[in-house]
């Protein structure tokens, strides 16, 4: 059976739950919290999985793979059935994959900046700074360590913030726009791109930041549409996320100023 290695509320690992759910898939859990900044409670052999040291891994037929795009297109790949994943039309996969470019050209990262603003630095706070400073050493994505230390030392008056709100505001203009005219993100039918997607607007919702988007009435349409699939309650709702109350408080208490970032973008 296919193991994942995941945990609760990671929006990577969201997506790879997200399109094993869709397959209807058996898959094996085992919960890797990375976001807790103890690197001491990783399997021994997790860097050999992935040597970034992250989740989402699958381990399918004794093969590990990380990168939860990778995993996904892996899984249509592989298992195929209903429902395709994947558009039939060259035009459609094309545009399929530049949307889910954009997840890789800083979309994520944005997204890790906004948690790590809002929740992971409370968090980190409150560890022993040894091991805060134990897995910082042994992070191995020089950009989010570097990331990490100034989001953490200014919290929501990080400039990284900043930039991170203008960028989803633009994608969501983008998202907008183009659901104007489109029932999905690639073709005709649900598919990777979705998927990949509706992960972040979960991510935020969770910050209570969907009021920042309450004018973009298709991509919430969209948005709506899909929380309602079966398969989105058994990937996202039915896992919850331990950090729940944190972060509907600290987005709260944080509203006004990402209002005031989100309102200087275009």
């Amino acid at each position: 059976m296919l193991t994942l290695f995941h945990y609760d509320r990671t929006s990577a690992a969201q997506r790879v739950r997200l399109c094993l759910e869709e397959k209807s898939i058996p898959w094996e859990s085992i919960i890797v919290d990375t976001a807790l900044g103890d690197i001491d409670q990783l399997p021994k052999n997790f860097y050999e999985l992935n040597p970034k040291g992250l989740v989402p891994v699958i381990i399918d037929d004794n093969l590990a793979i990380p990168e939860s795009l990778v995993i996904i297109e892996y899984l249509e790949e592989k298992y195929g059935g209903n429902p395709k994943l994947k558009p039939s039309k060259p035009e459609d996969l094309a545009q399929m994959r530049l949307w889910m470019r954009k997840i890789d050209e800083g979309i994520h990262v944005a997204s890790r900046t906004i948690g790590v603003c809002l929740v992971n630095r409370h968090i980190y706070k409150k560890k022993d700074p040894g091991q805060i400073k134990k897995y910082y050493k042994e992070m191995k994505d020089k950009v989010r360590k570097k990331n990490d230390q100034i989001n953490i030392e200014m919290g929501i008056e990080s400039p990284l913030l900043e930039e991170a709100m203008i960028e989803f505001k633009s994608l969501f203009v983008e998202m907008d726009e183009h659901l104007s005219k489109n029932t999905w993100l690639a073709g005709d039918n649900y598919s990777l791109a979705d998927i990949s997607f509706v992960v972040y607007l979960h991510r935020l919702d969770s910050f209570m930041m969907r009021p920042l988007w309450k004018d973009f009435k298709y991509l919430d349409n969209w948005y709506e549409k899909i929380k309602k699939r079966s398969a989105y309650k058994k990937a996202i709702y039915d896992w919850g996320d331990v950090t729940a109350d944190q972060r509907a408080q600290n987005g709260k208490d944080a509203f006004p100023k990402i209002l005031e970032y989100w309102n200087k973008a275009k």
